[in-house]
């Protein structure tokens, strides 16, 4: 690692464990590591994470690029070497400068990404490790959501900080980390994610504008379960040539289940092939038995068209004697609102009639009273000694006029 990229630390003197964010890389470490273990952390900065260890009991032996860090770092670890790890051989450097015994727990803490060949480093890490050691590593995710987007629009922007740290040599996704170590000799027991939004307006990642990308293309990169991932923390074992052995055996004879489970699915294909061809026959069959019911049943309703044409005919035909009887009703209509105003006129003059002769049955019933009344006088004279004294001088009259006649 060339000098001129040091970068400068900070101190994080005053940091504690309760301090961290669940979200950080720092705790997760910190949480795979157990209490009083013999630590080698590589990239120790100015020791603010071997603090941590030794609040915890761990014994830390720091190995850093930044002799200024370093120094700082003396204050918090039992040593601490300045070295690069590009270019110097752990096996030999390290027989030098430190004891036989080996280490609990072997810190990677955003380092490898660095490095010009982390497989050699990690490699040469495995004789450093106690048979119960392991690897703690974090590693930043380029596959991050942010990172693809940018991609998509032609960015590729190193920056001073984050998953495009302008000192990164190598960037790593999920299965690239799982391949970085099963190809150094480890096997991972455990790998953990933080986690940083896609549209964060974080400086670890680049700004990313949503509405600039299409929907699809968002949603397909939104599904993908580390595209919020910021780091992966991994804890490895080393796998020993026996265990690498044993390993590869386990691997071959789970190759081996799989494929008799793939010959037995491939058998139960065949079947459902065979199954299925004849349910296709079958098909066939009933599909030329519905061509001939569907031709028989074309010929019906060629019939039934032709059958609907000689209706549609005789529609037409009654629909035009209907019109013509319409108009004849309206006819009638109008000739019998004529009669209806005339009889409505003969009514007014009946009822006239019937007015005058209600009216003369009035003045006829006042004249036969009043003749009944001249009656009532006449039998009255008639009954009077006037009357008759007038009827015998009306008969001595007529009698004497006969006589002298």
């Amino acid at each position: 690692m060339n000098a001129d990229w040091e970068k400068d630390y900070p101190l994080l003197s005053d940091l504690s464990e309760k301090d961290l964010d669940e979200n950080s890389s720092l705790k997760k470490m910190l949480c795979l590591i157990e209490e009083n273990k013999r630590v080698i952390d590589f990239g120790c900065a100015t020791g603010y994470f071997a603090r941590l260890l030794c609040e915890r009991g761990c014994e830390v032996t720091g190995v850093e690029l930044n002799s200024k860090a370093a120094k700082v770092a003396q204050k918090y670890c039992k040593e601490v070497i300045v070295a690069d790890l590009d270019f110097i051989s752990l096996n030999e450097h390290f027989s030098e400068q430190i004891s036989d015994e080996k280490f609990d727990v072997a810190i990677f803490g955003d380092v490898l990404e660095h490095l010009r060949n982390p497989w050699k480093v990690l490699e040469e890490t495995r004789k450093l490790l106690k048979p119960q050691g392991y690897v703690i590593a974090s590693i930043p995710n380029i596959a991050h959501g942010a990172i693809r987007l940018a991609l998509l629009q032609g960015n590729f922007q190193y920056q001073p900080l984050g998953i495009l740290d302008n000192t990164h040599l190598r960037f790593f996704t999920r299965k690239t980390v799982e391949h970085l170590f099963e190809d150094t000799g480890y096997l991972i027991d455990a790998i953990e994610s933080t986690k940083l939004p896609i549209y964060s307006s974080s400086d670890l990642i680049p700004a990313i504008e949503k509405h600039n990308f299409d929907t699809n293309i968002t949603q397909e990169i939104e599904q993908d379960k580390d595209a919020d991932t910021l780091q992966f923390v991994v804890r490895a074992y080393p796998l020993s040539l026996k265990n690498q052995c044993a390993n590869l055996l386990k691997q071959y004879r789970e190759a081996v289940k799989n494929l008799s489970d793939y010959e037995t699915e491939l058998d139960n294909l065949r079947l459902e092939i065979q199954q299925s061809n004849i349910q296709l026959e079958n098909k066939n069959a009933d599909f030329e038995k519905a061509m001939t019911l569907l031709q028989h049943t074309e010929n019906e309703l060629k019939e039934e068209q032709n059958s609907l044409y000689q209706i549609e005919l005789e529609f037409q035909k009654v629909k035009n004697e209907l019109e013509d009887n319409q108009v004849e009703l309206e006819k009638t209509q109008i000739q019998l609102k004529q009669e209806q105003s005339q009889c409505d006129q003969q009514k007014n003059q009946l009822q006239q009639i019937q007015q005058r002769w209600e009216d003369n049955q009035i003045q006829l019933q006042q004249a036969h009273r009043g003749w009944e009344h001249c009656q009532q006088i006449i039998r009255a004279m008639e009954t009077s000694k006037f009357w008759k004294l007038r009827e015998a001088w009306f008969k001595f009259k007529h009698y004497f006029a006969l006589k002298f006649k």
